[in-house]
């Protein structure tokens, strides 16, 4: 073996030994949980920071992509998104629950109700309802984010759960299973690169400008240059980050009960809440 390889072989050795450093020295602060439901098991970890602070907490749930799924509970920490959301909320100093669900190898975050009888979206929906009213959330700043495999996830998230989520960031993940005409009542923000080969920039942008053109608010970035891992790795910025925080499902109505978040207080809102008692859709917020 010559001296290049050699020198190859012992670089690679050593990045693998840092990679599991950092899923070791991860596991050891957040905190390894799972949820079961219709037979399914959800591990995840979680991060609670600042809780001596008075008032309830900011939630914050990730999806990963494709390549953390499985069953250790582990793999979902290795992520460069993971650091960025988590740095963010510690120099924000911010009262804050950090939730990384890990999805099942044989499944994917967004399912067709034709493929599966409990797609991971379902999951989903149902272990965040338990965790907040398992805990003191501010029901007003519930925040998804996720990247490739998971941002379509996130999408389809925010398609299903129009009443829950105050903001989104999604990177490097087309929109797939959903309308505009649901997405747009969540604030989004959404990343693609422009030499992601994985994920369509251009599909990702079309559908961004759909919720604009419908009245959503939402923004877009391209990144110059950036392949579909590059863009996973840099999408959760300070700046982006802020434009999510900024949001509040009770910003969004200056009406108290308006739960459906169309200016009024009607019957509608009503059946929403008959709804949430019964475990039927829709998620309670302020």
């Amino acid at each position: 073996m010559d001296v290049k390889r050699i020198s190859l072989c012992l670089l690679l050795s050593l990045q693998m030994c840092v990679n599991t450093f950092a899923q070791q020295d991860k596991a050891d602060y957040y905190t390894a949980k799972s949820y079961q439901f219709a037979g399914i098991t959800l591990p995840y970890r979680e991060l609670d920071l600042n809780q001596e602070k008075d008032g309830a907490s900011v939630l914050v749930i990730q999806l990963h992509g494709g390549s953390a799924r499985g069953n250790d509970n582990i793999a979902q920490l290795n992520a460069t998104a993971v650091d960025l959301v988590e740095q963010y909320l510690i120099e924000h100093e911010m009262k804050a629950i950090f939730l990384l669900p890990q999805c099942a190898a044989d499944r994917v975050w967004n399912e067709s109700p034709r493929s599966v009888a409990t797609p991971m979206t379902v999951v989903l929906r149902n272990w965040l309802r338990h965790f907040v009213s398992q805990n003191d959330i501010d029901t007003c700043r519930i925040y998804i984010t996720g990247y490739s495999a998971g941002g379509s996830g996130t999408w389809r998230m925010l398609n299903d759960n129009t009443g829950t989520f105050a903001a989104a960031c999604v990177a490097a993940a087309n929109p797939l299973m959903v309308t505009a005409e649901n997405v747009k009542q969540t604030p989004v923000y959404a990343i693609a690169g422009s030499d992601d080969n994985i994920m369509d920039a251009s599909r990702i942008s079309d559908f961004v400008n759909s919720l604009i053109e419908l009245g959503g608010d939402a923004k877009f970035d391209l990144l110059d240059g950036q392949d579909h891992f590059g863009t996973c790795d840099t999408a959760f910025t300070t700046e982006r980050l802020d434009w999510m925080f900024s949001h509040s499902r009770c910003d969004n109505t200056g009406m108290v009960g308006d739960l459906n978040n169309d200016g009024t207080v009607d019957v509608a809102d009503v059946n929403i809440i008959i709804n949430i008692i019964l475990g039927k859709g829709h998620s309670l917020r302020h």
